[in-house]
Parts: C-alpha cells; sequence; structure tokens
C-alpha cells in the first residue's frame, strides 16, 4: 500500500530496490486475460436467458459481442469470415445473435468499404414515355389501398387482367434486357435498383447516386450527356453508342442485311417498303441498313411507306392509304416486332393478309412473334444476354479509371416465321 502510494505522490521518483516490498511492486505486471477451455457452456447459459432481457431496438454487433463474450472483430468475422474463427467460437457468435434477433447490416458493411453492393438499371417506358399527354403504364390501375384486403377472396377484374396481359404488350424488348441483368447480377450476390424515368440527366443522376455502376436503357428521346456522371460511376449504355462509359449493341446492320437477302433471293421481292420511325439509335442504324441493303441487290427498290412510332400513335395512316390504293410493296420491313404485330393487325382490317398479298417483318424476336398469327419472320437479337453484359461490364469495371470503356456488339439471327411465307 505504501508503495502504490510513493509512486502516486513521486510519479517520476526511480524505483528504490532497498526494500523488498517496493521492488515487489515495481516488477509487477498485469496478469494476462486467457481464453476459457470451452465455450459451449456460454451457449446454454444464453439459451436460458429470458426474452424480457433482449433489447428492444435493433440489435447491433455490440450486443451481439457482449452476449458472446468475444470482440466485435470476432462476430463480424463469424459472418464474413467463418474461415477466419474456431468452429466453436463460432456457433457462440451466431446462438448469441439467433437470441437477441441479429441480422447483419450490409449497409453498415457496405458503407465501411465506400460501394453500396447495389447496381442500377435506368429503364424507359417502351411504349409512353415519348408524346406529352400519353398514359402512363401505370395509369388507371385499381387503387389497392381502396381494396378490401381482410376479405376471405380477394374480387379482380378478369377481363381488365385480360386486356393487360396482352402478349403484344408484355414482355417486350426491355423487360428481357432487365431479366438478363437481374439474373446476373443475382449470380454475383449483387443488389439491383429498377428505376424508370426520363432520361435527362437529374433523374439519370438520382439513380446513380444510389449504387456502383448503372446501366441506362435510353428511349426516344434524345440522352442527356452523361460524361459527368461517368466520372463517378461506370456506366453502360445499352442499344446506343451515344454516351460515355461501355456500350451494349446489336449487330443491327447484319441483321437487317441478312433479312433483307432472304426476302430477295427466297420469295422473289422485288419492292421493299420500311415502317417505323428512325428516331433512336436502333431504328436508325436498321433503316440505314435496310437503304444499304435494298441496294446492294440489283432491281430491287426501297421506300419509306410509313414512319408511324407505334409507341406515339399507333395509327398507320400513309400505309392504310398504300393498301386502300392496293400499291403496298412486295414485302413490309419493320423497325420492330412491335410495329410489324401491329401492322398485320391493322392491315387485316382491311382484307390485306400476310403473307398471301404481301410479306411482313420485324426485329428483336419477342416472344410475341412465336404466337402471332401468322408467326412473325425477324430478327432475334439476344435480349437476355444483353442484360448480363451490360451487369457483366458494371460488376468487372471498379470505377477508378483504371478499366477503359468497351463496347460489346453481340450477334442476332434470322428468325423465320409464317408473315414471310415461311411456316
Amino acid at each position: 500500500m505504501r508503495c502504490a502510494r510513493r509512486r502516486r505522490m513521486f510519479p517520476t521518483a526511480p524505483p528504490t530496490p532497498s526494500s523488498r516490498a517496493v521492488s515487489a511492486c515495481v516488477r509487477w505486471r498485469r496478469p494476462r486475460w486467457r481464453r476459457p477451455r470451452s465455450r459451449w457452456r456460454r451457449v446454454s447459459r444464453i439459451s436460458q436467458e429470458s426474452e424480457e432481457h433482449m433489447p428492444t431496438s435493433r440489435p447491433t454487433v455490440y450486443d451481439v459481442a457482449e452476449r458472446a463474450g468475444v470482440s466485435i472483430a470476432t462476430v463480424s468475422f463469424a459472418f464474413r469470415r467463418p474461415d477466419k474463427v474456431r468452429a466453436e467460437t463460432r456457433e457462440v457468435v451466431l446462438q448469441a445473435a439467433r437470441e437477441i434477433g441479429y441480422v447483419p447490416s450490409g449497409s453498415a458493411r457496405n458503407l465501411a468499404r465506400g460501394r453500396t453492393g447495389v447496381l442500377g438499371l435506368h429503364l424507359f417506358d417502351l411504349l409512353l414515355d415519348v408524346a406529352p399527354g400519353t398514359p402512363a403504364a401505370d395509369e388507371g390501375l385499381v387503387d389497392l389501398s381502396t381494396l378490401d384486403l381482410g376479405a376471405p377472396v380477394l374480387e379482380w377484374d378478369a377481363a381488365e387482367d385480360a386486356r393487360a396481359s396482352e402478349p403484344k404488350v408484355f414482355p417486350l424488348y426491355v423487360d428481357e434486357v432487365q431479366r438478363g441483368f437481374v439474373l446476373e447480377c443475382r449470380r454475383n450476390t449483387t443488389g439491383v435498383l429498377l428505376r424508370r424515368g426520363g432520361t435527362g440527366p437529374n433523374e439519370i443522376a438520382e439513380t446513380a447516386g444510389q449504387v456502383d455502376g448503372l446501366a441506362i436503357l435510353p428511349g426516344h428521346v434524345g440522352l442527356a450527356p452523361t460524361a459527368a456522371l461517368s466520372s463517378s460511376v461506370p456506366v453502360v449504355m445499352v442499344s446506343s453508342d451515344g454516351g460515355p462509359g461501355h456500350h451494349v449493341l446489336a449487330d443491327n446492320v447484319g441483321g437487317i442485311r441478312s433479312l433483307v437477302d432472304h426476302l430477295v433471293t427466297v420469295h422473289g421481292a422485288r419492292s421493299l417498303g420500311w415502317v417505323g420511325a428512325a428516331d433512336g439509335w436502333d431504328p436508325r442504324q436498321r433503316r440505314d441498313a435496310f437503304d444499304e441493303a435494298v441496294v446492294s441487290h440489283a432491281g430491287a427498290t426501297g421506300e419509306l411507306v410509313d414512319p408511324v412510332d407505334v409507341g406515339v400513335d399507333p395509327v398507320f395512316t400513309a400505309l392504310l392509304e398504300r393498301a386502300d390504293a392496293g400499291s403496298l410493296p412486295d414485302a413490309l420491313v419493320c423497325a420492330t416486332d412491335q410495329t410489324a404485330l401491329a401492322v398485320i393487325d391493322a392491315l387485316r382490317e382491311r382484307g390485306v393478309e400476310a403473307p398471301r398479298d404481301v410479306l411482313i417483318a420485324g426485329f428483336d424476336g419477342i416472344q410475341a412473334t412465336r404466337t402471332s398469327t401468322p408467326t412473325l419472320t425477324t430478327v432475334r437479337q439476344p435480349m437476355e444476354l444483353m442484360g448480363r453484359l451490360a451487369a457483366h461490364l458494371l460488376l468487372t469495371d471498379p470505377g477508378d479509371g483504371s478499366v477503359a470503356p468497351r463496347t460489346v456488339t453481340v450477334a442476332v439471327a434470322l428468325q423465320l416465321g409464317g408473315s414471310c411465307g415461311c411456316a
């Protein structure tokens, strides 16, 4: 006791080895903490504690560490790197976590790493994002808050559901790309943020601020410059060669060329007409490829029959005038499958049938082309693969500028159907 008092009064005084008590005091060291020989007893002790002692707020890693009698680092390793923790220790930690209802916080973990663990897919509504006043996809839907969710059986409108489930409207190109994107993220245990909105810089920047990488599918309107955006997060443009970052494209030129070659050489078409708008990278490239492919065949002629955009106003004024006048070309090549399917229906109402009166073909290869009457001849692009590629490019780009922008162009395939007389 006197030794301890003397050290407090004279902290800088050197030890005096003349006294055995003082010498013992100087040589004293705090005993080392020793790990218990077994932790299995703690498991049973934790299980026996009553629920009234469980925390009322969301449990944290500190609560688990205190309950299991280990450090927070051990708790973290038990969940993230179990190979770094002894089996019995990990069991103690997991048991403690189960008892108090602890769930690892992915957001906290990602915050510590400076990442969100989420990739974004900024979508456009293929049908309804162009013309002012055009109804949105969710317009007219039943307000779920007005339904009696406590009813034994919830009634629904079968007729309305059948209309909304029209296969010519869903799934479309964007839906299959989205599926591929989600599948690739799931394979890599990465979250997905889907955002439907405009293509302006503010809307896109809002999405980019919540993710580690962003894939963009621009709609019919022009995409605002996003150079500043690509310096913050990796960006992939799907079906567009404009803008910064990576690009995933389909071989539009090769697809249209093979389609025109088939119509001319196999079916003997001499006059070919284009139907569809040319705004947007895909439609423009396909239209240019159509003109070049027709010119390459001696004696064949090509023309623009109707520049209709079915996403804005699906009324084929010019096409129907030609049909009524009996001056349709031998074959109609449409910018998209959706346009081609609408053309078949519109002409059928005027008594014009494909392929009896005119050959019709599309581009994309959506699911509805296989179930339409007749089945549609088209050029199929691997939409699901394109979505997966977009996610892969983001997952392999750390966003620090070390990965150069890449452009991946995928091959397409001619899919023959009854609309040209092949089936």
